[in-house]
């Protein structure tokens, strides 16, 4: 092969790796095009709007859409200011829930309350975010929803003045578990960057993240309470190691998502 033959492939080989570079870019640029979506909860709201902060500042766009009752409770001009947002609808969007679902591979749902949860858990798309957020699960769409105003476990419900019997406690939970069979990815607010960010990972580049996720250390936290349920595991990533009080009670659905997801449960009087 001559000087001039090589030197062409060197080209051809330049050019390919150019373009798909670019082709690389464009995906990227769409899949952080995210639609959002806020009800009317403002437990962990701070939480929730520093994370979404930190999605912005990472490259992030955003449409937004507020409930009615989000409008009313939440900071709609402190969000608009760190989100920047490129449209923002309050109750009623400027297309369709289907038309927008349409468009986005990414729907982030900051603060959810019991009441959209519940309905979505039940197929009812009886408002316009509640229906954004279920066409995102039929159609397959990474719906990442941070349950704090909607777990009936969070600790600031009962500094609210919440006391749930039981049974009620695990009607949420179910509706939340319900959730997650649908496809939605469950997180907490604080987390809420990060669990945008593997979402986009496993979707674009599922090798990586495996590689990734092998090559990590072994993550430890801390779950506070008496009772530690399957929902607060949820919250957490999977292969960590979870430390909780003496005396918690490991309820068999956190056993049973521990197992599912090679979390390990370890108690506070083990050594450490």
């Amino acid at each position: 092969m001559t000087t001039e033959q090589l030197n062409s492939l060197a080209r051809e080989a330049l050019l390919v790796e150019e373009l798909a570079q670019r082709v690389v870019e464009k995906l990227l640029a769409r899949m952080k095009q995210a639609l959002v979506v806020y009800t009317g909860s403002n437990i962990s709201a701070k939480e929730a709007l520093e994370a979404m902060g930190r999605l912005r500042a990472d490259g992030f766009t955003f449409r937004v859409l507020f409930s009615q009752s989000a409008a009313n409770l939440l900071d709609v001009k402190e969000i608009q200011r760190v989100l920047e947002p490129e449209e923002l609808w309050i109750h009623t969007p400027g297309e369709t829930p289907e038309a927008l679902t349409a468009r986005y591979d990414t729907i982030i749902v900051p603060a959810a309350t019991v009441r959209t949860a519940a309905h979505v858990a039940a197929c009812m798309a009886d408002t316009p975010a509640a229906a954004v957020i279920l066409d995102g699960l039929m159609r397959g769409k990474d719906v990442i929803l941070a349950t704090d105003g909607c777990c009936p476990d969070h600790s600031e419900r009962e500094r609210r003045g919440f006391h749930m019997a039981e049974p009620l406690k695990q009607t949420l939970r179910g509706n939340l578990e319900t959730l997650r069979s649908y496809g939605a990815r469950l997180t907490s607010a604080e987390r809420l960057d990060e669990a945008v960010k593997r979402s986009l990972q496993k979707r674009f580049l599922p090798g990586a993240a495996s590689a990734a996720k092998a090559a990590r250390p072994v993550e430890e936290l801390r779950l506070s309470g008496h009772v530690i349920s399957g929902r607060q595991l949820a919250t957490c990533p999977s292969n960590c190691t979870v430390w909780v009080e003496s005396h918690a009670l490991i309820t068999q659905l956190a056993a049973d998502e521990a197992r599912r997801r090679g979390i390990t449960i370890r108690k506070e009087t083990q050594s450490r």
